[in-house]
């Protein structure tokens, strides 16, 4: 999996201090409904060992296996600091208007 931040979302994941074996974490969860989906988000958690971690311009990013199975080869997070933050890849925007959360592991 190739992970590609823009300019803007370094600028602003730079802010946040991350202890150990924490980073931003990508998130495609499959919800199965009428439709087929997949729930996206963002947040500060730590790695367990069925997850990746992709350093970028020392950001450390956090993808299970599980999500990349949902996600294209190739994504890229995007900051817009009146839309919040965009995932997307070359085929298809996933979710515009994230917010980055704090998980409570």
């Amino acid at each position: 999996m190739q992970i590609n931040l823009t300019p803007a979302a370094v600028d602003e994941l730079k802010k946040i201090s991350f202890k150990e074996d924490e980073g931003i974490r990508i998130e495609a969860v499959f919800v199965g409904s009428c439709t087929i989906a997949d729930e996206h988000s963002l947040k500060i958690d730590k790695k367990y060992s069925l997850d990746d971690l992709f350093e970028i311009e020392g950001i450390p990013v956090i993808v299970s296996k599980e999500s990349q199975k949902n996600l294209h080869e190739k994504v890229t997070l995007d900051f817009n600091p009146n839309m919040g933050y965009k995932l997307s890849s070359a085929e298809e925007v996933y979710r515009y208007n994230l917010t980055l959360e704090k998980s409570s592991y």
